[in-house]
């Protein structure tokens, strides 16, 4: 093994552990509603979404314009919420539960 491919182990094991510890931290939730989305996306650099969490509780979580559109997240989405310190973001879950063909 040289130096290539122990680098190249070490930057997979790396990303791996922070992902399972971003797992272990976020709460899944599913998007109530979206807010500014009268904007156009790309022109925003985030924005804003009412999301109930597991617990019942309805909290106001931001998303970057990426996230939405990579997950081309709509009202009744499944999502990861993190709570960090500038107030809760959103993220996309690994796995979702109800999998769902979103042409259909």
């Amino acid at each position: 093994m040289n130096l290539e491919h122990a680098t190249l182990l070490f930057l997979v094991a790396v990303f791996v552990v922070a992902e399972v510890f971003r797992a272990n931290r976020g709460i899944r939730g599913v998007i109530l509603s979206m807010n500014d989305v009268g904007s156009d996306l790309v022109t925003l650099p985030s924005t804003t979404a009412t999301v109930k969490l597991q617990d019942g509780n309805e909290i106001n979580a931001t998303l970057d314009c990426c996230t939405v559109c990579i997950g081309q997240l709509k009202v009744g989405d499944e999502v990861r919420v993190t709570d960090s310190r500038s107030g809760y973001v959103i993220d996309l879950p690994w796995f979702r539960q109800n999998c769902k063909n979103k042409d259909a």
